[in-house]
């Protein structure tokens, strides 16, 4: 597991935070990426993991069986996402750079 913490970010538009250590990954492995929004103030679409999405080499699997895709959790502090959203998009998104 990963973690990091924004800094720098403005009050709209797409937000990026960079890990000081690359995340090693294995093809074939389900990862969940997640972030904690305290205030709230999340955007969200639902139904978007009704159908799997792919940017090669990632897939998002469906997401409209649990545990699939659209996890959630409303804690006060940081909490791996458990609850079932039925394949809700909460926009968090990997960037990807292949090793080599």
């Amino acid at each position: 597991m990963a973690t990091g913490t924004f800094t720098g970010e403005s009050a709209s538009g797409w937000q990026t935070l960079t890990f000081a250590t690359p995340v090693a990954i294995t093809a074939g492995t389900t990862y969940v990426a997640s972030y904690h929004a305290p205030d709230g103030n999340y955007s969200y679409t639902t139904n978007y993991f009704d159908y799997p999405h792919t940017a090669y080499p990632l897939t998002a699997p469906a997401g409209n069986q649990p545990p699939g895709n659209g996890v959630f959790a409303y804690e006060p502090d940081t909490s791996y996402p458990v609850e079932f959203s039925g394949g809700t998009n909460y926009w968090v998104s990997p960037v990807f750079a292949p090793a080599g």
